[in-house]
C-alpha cells in the first residue's frame, strides 16, 4: 500500500471513528439537556473513561478507581482528618464561628457519591469546603469503606458509626448536637436517608434526632428498573445510563454481574407486583391521575438470599414501611430532567409527605446525573452552580 497510502488509510479511518462516536454521543444526548454543546464534549470524555474502565477491569486489575487529587486550599477552614470510631473522615471548621446560638455551629455529615463503588474524601475535596464556607456549619466528610470489596452493609454500616460518633461528640468540634444533618449525592444521598431511617427507628432514643437530611439525586430504590426515567434512559442519558445504574447497585449488593439483565425487566421482583412493596414504587406518585394500587397482603415474600436485601430499607430506603418514614427529619430531595433516579427522588418526597414529613422536592429539568459536582470554575454548568447554590440555601437555613 505504501507509506502514504497506510496514512491516508489511517487518517479516514480515524475521522469515520471520530464521526461515529460523535454521532453515537449527539443522538443519546437528552432533549433539552443543559448547555448541550458543554454536555456533548464531556459525555465523549465520559464514554472514554468507560472504555478504559471496562478494559482496566478485563485485564484483571479490578474497580479502576481515580488517582489521589491534589488538596485544595481552605484559607477560611479549619480542616483536619480523624478516625470518628474507626471510620476515617475529614472535619472542614468554618474559622468565623459567626452563630447565634450559644456561640455553637451547626453540623453536616456528607457521604459522597460515587455509585458505592468509586470517590472518597479527596475526590469531594472541593464541593465539601465550599459548602462549609457557605453555611458556616461545620461538615464531616465521610470516607466509607467501598463496594464491591466492601458490599452492603458495610459502607451503610461506616456512615451510620460516624454519624452516631459525631452526634456524641459534636460539642468537641463546637457544635450543637441539635442542629446536625445528613446530606449527599447519588449513592451518598442513598446513604444519608439509610443513615436517618435507621436513627429515625432503632438508634431514636439513644441520640439526639436529625436536623434535616439533604439528598441529591439520590438512589433509593431496586425494586423497579422500569420507572418512566429508567426506560428513557435506556435511549437518552449524559453520565448514567440504566444499565450502568443497575450494574452499580449489583456492586453493592452481592457483585454478581450476570444478574444486570434479570433486573433490567424486572424479573428479580416479578413475583412480588402485588405486594406492599411494589405499592411503594406505585406510578400513582409521578402521575396522580394513575389510580393507586392495592397492595395484596398475602403474596408470599420469598427472595433468594443474595437478592433478599432489596426489600431492606436501609439498602433501598423506598422499601421503608409507612410507619418508619413518619418522624423523619425536614428532608430537600433534588432531582433532575435527564436523570435515571429522577422518579426515585420523586416518589420518595412524595411518600414522605403522605407520612407528614416536611419536604421540599426541587427538580432540575435541564439537569442531568452529576451535575453538582460540575458547580465550579474551569469547567461548570450553570445548572450546577445553580443547584449548589440551592443546596447551601436550604441548609444555611435549616439548620
Amino acid at each position: 500500500m505504501g507509506v502514504l497510502g497506510t496514512v491516508t488509510w489511517l487518517t479516514a479511518a480515524s475521522a469515520l471513528g471520530a464521526a461515529v462516536f460523535a454521532a453515537y454521543v449527539n443522538s443519546s444526548l437528552p432533549p433539552d439537556v443543559a448547555e448541550p454543546r458543554k454536555v456533548f464534549i464531556f459525555k465523549g470524555l465520559e464514554r472514554i473513561r468507560h472504555f478504559i474502565a471496562w478494559i482496566y477491569e478485563e485485564m484483571g486489575f479490578g474497580i479502576m478507581r481515580s488517582l489521589p487529587l491534589q488538596r485544595v486550599s481552605h484559607p477560611d477552614l479549619k480542616v483536619t482528618d480523624a478516625s470518628f470510631d474507626g471510620v476515617r473522615v475529614r472535619v472542614y471548621q468554618p474559622k468565623a464561628q459567626k452563630t447565634a446560638k450559644g456561640g455553637k455551629m451547626a453540623g453536616l455529615l456528607w457521604f459522597h457519591g460515587g455509585g458505592w463503588i468509586i470517590g472518597s474524601i479527596d475526590s469531594c475535596d472541593a464541593l465539601v469546603g465550599r459548602i462549609a464556607n457557605q453555611t458556616g456549619a461545620a461538615v464531616v466528610s465521610v470516607e466509607y469503606r467501598l463496594a464491591p470489596e466492601h458490599k452492603f452493609p458495610i459502607p451503610f454500616e461506616d456512615c451510620l458509626t460516624a454519624t452516631q460518633h459525631f452526634l456524641q461528640h459534636a460539642s468537641e468540634y463546637g457544635v450543637d448536637s441539635t442542629r446536625i444533618g445528613v446530606a449527599g449525592d447519588s449513592a451518598g444521598g442513598n446513604l444519608a436517608a439509610a443513615v436517618a431511617l435507621r436513627l429515625n427507628k432503632d438508634d431514636k432514643k439513644k441520640f439526639p434526632p436529625l436536623k434535616l437530611q439533604a439528598l441529591v439525586y439520590p438512589s433509593l430504590q431496586t425494586f423497579d428498573f422500569q420507572t418512566p426515567s429508567y426506560v428513557r434512559g435506556r435511549s437518552f442519558f449524559v453520565t448514567l445510563p440504566s444499565e450502568v445504574t443497575i450494574g452499580l447497585w449489583l456492586r453493592y449488593l452481592n457483585n454478581n454481574m450476570s444478574l444486570v439483565d434479570t433486573f433490567s425487566n424486572n424479573g428479580h421482583t416479578a413475583a412480588l407486583k402485588n405486594s406492599r412493596f411494589a405499592s411503594y414504587v406505585d406510578r400513582h406518585f409521578l402521575d396522580e391521575s394513575v389510580p393507586r394500587s392495592t397492595p395484596d397482603e398475602d403474596v408470599s415474600i420469598d427472595l433468594p438470599d443474595d437478592i433478599k436485601d432489596i426489600l431492606n430499607p436501609y439498602f433501598s430506603p423506598l422499601m421503608a414501611e409507612d410507619a418508619d418514614l413518619s418522624g423523619l427529619p425536614n428532608t430537600y430531595v433534588t432531582v433532575c430532567g435527564k436523570d435515571v433516579l429522577r422518579d426515585d427522588g420523586i416518589m420518595y418526597a412524595k411518600r414522605l409527605e403522605m407520612a407528614g414529613v416536611q419536604v421540599q422536592l426541587v427538580r432540575y429539568p435541564s439537569g442531568f446525573h452529576g451535575i453538582l459536582t460540575f458547580a465550579s470554575e474551569p469547567f461548570y454548568f450553570k445548572v450546577g452552580k445553580q443547584m449548589e447554590q440551592d443546596l447551601t440555601t436550604f441548609l444555611r437555613d435549616h439548620l
